[in-house]
């Protein structure tokens, strides 16, 4: 199911999320994705078709070229949890240069390089339990807006 490590997935949101993003409201962004992920909630049982978990942990980033502080990613493989996805609600994917989502088998110097999605498609991937690492590049133009979740057991 992940060849390469990671596997891209269309997820159906609602466009009242994709308004929420455009307007900014982050509270409102983020409580309806703790309703989409909780247990037996959609995100939760589509994900549990890809991997078995307990729990999903999210969090919104929000990257963008025009601040001075970003910086490229480093290597990482998010510890015990067995799986991670990279959900895209960036409204305008198109319009960002950099920001890729990279994976490697740990000590590898091969990677994949991924770019963000469409909104409403994620990128799951396997973490270090499983032997890989993976990191976020620099935004150099742009906003890249994702809701990353953590699955553990």
């Amino acid at each position: 199911m992940f060849p390469q490590g990671y596997s891209l997935h269309r997820f159906p949101l609602d466009s009242s999320i994709k308004e929420l993003v455009l307007s900014e409201n982050w509270l409102e962004v983020d409580q309806a994705f703790q309703k989409l992920t909780e247990p037996g909630a959609p995100i939760f049982e589509l994900l549990q078709t890809f991997h078995s978990f307990s729990k999903i942990e999210i969090m919104i980033s929000i990257r963008d070229g025009a601040n001075d502080w970003e910086e490229d990613g480093i290597w990482h493989d998010d510890g015990s949890r067995v799986f991670a996805f990279s959900l895209s609600i960036t409204p305008d994917p198109a319009s960002i240069r950099g920001g890729h989502l990279e994976l490697r088998k740990k000590n590898s110097l091969e990677s994949v390089s991924i770019p963000t999605p469409e909104f409403g498609t994620a990128i799951l991937f396997l973490t270090g339990v499983h032997g890989y690492e993976h990191r976020t590049r620099k935004v150099e133009i742009g906003r890249r807006i994702i809701l990353v979740g953590w699955c553990s057991q």
